[in-house]
């Protein structure tokens, strides 16, 4: 995919409606050398999970749960070329359509909901999981799966249907580990969408996913890229990756 076809896809429209309602869907922007990088990547990063798993005697992992779901972080470097993708002129470029011309890779994760058994992801904000203010980064929620309501796709929350545009104070839930900051009765907006697409939306925009109710995997690779590096405000120390990517809107890496 060249630069221009990749401009062309990300409309004034789109741009506008991340800033009014935190969020957008690219349908099929994903090109076929990189969705086979994601699929390759997956049995790759669960079995360094199960390792991780093993070693520790468990079957539960933060907001893992062996033969469930799976939200394998920061463990990119491990699957070959997946750096590729992370690092694409896509990604760049959705960069610069909802932070800016300055980005940092902030965290990445797969996520693999098992079939028959993946359970849901409550409403929640990304910004939610650092609990501290901070300015907002983006999520590209990859769907490396036809997406589906029946295999759990995820959900955004607009803007103005719940009418919060800040980080608000999460619950966590003591038996699943996750943090949990809307409780409301609005459905949101369902990304029933093919392979390839893409979820964009900001730190600030509540999501959530369904249970997989089909016998096959349902899995998404996501990643998150900051305006800036985000410190920890209590020590100053770095938050998760901070990985240089684009500055005044140049691209520093490709791989």
């Amino acid at each position: 995919m060249n630069q221009r076809t990749i401009n062309a896809m990300i409309s004034d429209q789109l741009r506008q409606q991340f800033i009014d309602e935190g969020y957008f869907i690219l349908e099929n922007a994903i090109d076929e050398s990189y969705l086979q990088i994601l699929r390759d990547a997956c049995q790759v990063l669960i079995d360094a999970m199960h390792a991780e798993m093993d070693r520790l005697q468990t079957d539960h992992l933060h907001i893992s749960h062996r033969n469930q779901r799976y939200h394998i972080a920061k463990q990119y470097h491990l699957a070959p070329r997946l750096s590729e993708y992370v690092f694409s002129p896509l990604m760049a470029d959705i960069c610069r359509a909802t932070i800016g011309e300055n980005a940092f890779l902030f965290y990445d994760q797969y996520v693999v909901k098992a079939s028959e058994r993946g359970s849901t992801f409550a409403w929640h904000q990304d910004g939610g999981y650092l609990g501290f203010p901070h300015r907002p980064y983006v999520t590209i929620w990859a769907a490396v799966d036809d997406m589906t309501l029946d295999n759990g796709t995820a959900y955004v929350l607009p803007f103005s249907d719940v009418g919060i545009r800040t980080l608000v104070e999460h619950t966590r839930d003591e038996e699943t580990g996750e943090r949990i900051g809307y409780f409301g009765s609005q459905p949101g907006v369902a990304a029933v969408v093919p392979a390839g697409s893409l979820v964009v939306f900001s730190s600030l925009t509540f999501h959530r996913s369904g249970a997989n109710l089909t016998d096959n995997l349902r899995r998404a690779y996501v990643t998150q890229y900051s305006p800036e590096p985000i410190l920890n405000p209590d020590n100053q120390q770095l938050m998760h990756l901070g990985v240089p990517f684009l500055e005044a809107g140049r691209q520093l890496r490709s791989s």
